[in-house]
């Protein structure tokens, strides 16, 4: 299938070298010198149905994201091949990035919201199997893993209650949601434009929702989280529902982060208290 589409014979694979999906990812090079990405996995464990989503998003994200040239189904794997993105993924957000951000986020809002595919599922009801980090605590009822000072002054009663609005607060959202969208998501083309990767999931969500769940990597980079949201199409985002939203993120980031590596997996556990880490210093700033 994956010559067929190149028109020649594979030459050469080069494995993806960012990213924290378990599945194969490898841009393949065709004699005549051409090349395609290719993504693909088993079903079954939630991975080839990722790989069908994507599929099924690509046209949604058009210019957002890489072309999709074709798909194919092969015994119990998914694979999907699309255009190789000239650029490298984002390792550090710089000031120059976020005009391009602004207009990505901008271009999000009016192709997603509301969501134009079917068959999609509420992000916050899929989430709540990593919530309760926050409650736990709250009740001391959390592994011990979990139960050291946390970096910032927000009292653990506050957080809990938060948490514990999350479903009411987000569950009604209707636009289409990325949902990982951070440094490793994003290729920056050699022009500066930003792309946005691994469209992966079938989910609704709040449309500022995917702002909330990449400012804190923007702010991993030294840069204000605030600042961009208020520079954003979303600046008129409900305060108290982007703070409900934040805690349960930096919830599972405080439990998830502090969890053993997985294997294969370099680098996710850091990422995650990176990423737990801004988020609570961003919703204490917004809370002080």
């Amino acid at each position: 299938m994956i010559q067929d589409l190149l028109g020649s014979a594979i030459v050469a694979e080069h494995p993806a070298r960012a990213g924290f999906t378990p599945s194969a990812a490898s841009v393949v090079v065709g004699s005549k010198g051409n090349r395609l990405f290719v993504k693909a996995a088993p079903v079954g464990e939630g991975l080839g149905e990722a790989v069908e989503a994507g599929v099924a998003l690509a046209q949604v994200a058009d210019e957002l994201g890489p072309l999709l040239v074709g798909s194919a189904t092969v015994k119990e794997w998914r694979v999907a091949a699309y255009e190789v993105v000239e650029g490298e993924p984002v390792k550090w957000w710089e000031a120059a990035d976020h005009p391009r951000l602004l207009e990505v986020l901008q271009r999000m809002r009016e192709v997603m919201d509301p969501c134009p595919v079917a068959g999609t599922s509420s992000y916050a009801e899929a989430f709540l199997p990593m919530l309760g980090t926050w409650q736990a605590l709250n009740n001391n009822a959390g592994p011990a893993s979990i139960g050291r000072p946390l970096p910032v002054d927000l009292p653990v009663p506050l957080l809990a209650e938060m948490e514990s609005r999350w479903l009411d607060v987000l569950g009604g959202g209707s636009a289409l949601h990325h949902g990982d969208l951070r440094r490793d998501n994003v290729i920056r083309e050699r022009t500066g434009r930003l792309r946005i990767v691994d469209w992966t999931h079938l989910w609704t969500a709040p449309g500022w929702m995917d702002l909330i769940r990449l400012a804190p990597d923007v702010a991993a980079c030294g840069h204000d989280p605030e600042r961009l949201l208020q520079r954003s199409c979303w600046r008129d985002a409900p305060a108290d529902e982007v703070n409900v939203a934040l805690a349960g993120l930096a919830g599972r980031g405080w439990r998830d982060g502090h969890l053993p590596d997985i294997p294969g997996l370099p680098g996710l556990r850091r990422m995650q208290r990176e990423q737990c880490l801004h988020t609570l210093r961003w919703l204490e700033a917004r809370l002080a």
